[in-house]
């Protein structure tokens, strides 16, 4: 799978001097963003939450004519709101997360991870994708198989 992300301060430019926002504030938008997206995102026109769960909903949207029926799971610890979509698309899931950046100013993350075929399709057609992804899938490998031989022998016992 491929994952793609954006990152932006909270406050912009033009609020410097503003009262800040604080994680906790930013934390409640984000929820009441989960629940009523359509005055966030201009693409969703419409939202039914269709359960509810101890650690999150089930929610309906519509973006133009399709509908989506995606899992939706607050972790509050860690910042995030994580959107699984349960129905066949391009898209496994998306993330919300607060974060901050250099000088200690919220940020927002948006991340999306693609399924496997349109990851595939995007490699197909980048070079330099294609080679990132080899060389960190490589990486990935490596790091594993030492890491088994670390847990299975012990960390002191290095590889």
């Amino acid at each position: 799978m491929l994952t793609l992300s954006w990152t932006r301060p909270v406050v912009g430019a033009a609020q410097e001097g503003c009262p800040t926002p604080t994680r906790e504030s930013l934390w409640q938008a984000l929820l009441h963003k989960a629940e009523f997206p359509t005055g966030y995102v201009p693409a969703i026109t419409d939202c039914r939450i269709n359960e509810r769960y101890a650690d999150g909903f089930l929610r309906e949207i519509r973006r133009g004519e399709l509908t989506f029926v995606q899992r939706v799971t607050p972790q509050e610890g860690a910042g995030r709101i994580t959107y699984r979509h349960l129905d066949d698309t391009d898209i496994a899931e998306i993330r919300n997360e607060i974060g901050e950046d250099e000088d200690g100013r919220l940020t927002l993350t948006l991340s999306i991870t693609l399924t496997d075929g349109p990851a595939a399709a995007v490699l197909a057609q980048n070079t330099y994708l294609r080679d990132l992804d080899c060389d960190f899938h490589g990486t990935l490998d490596a790091m594993t198989e030492v890491l088994r031989e670390v847990m299975t022998t012990g960390a002191d016992q290095g590889p």
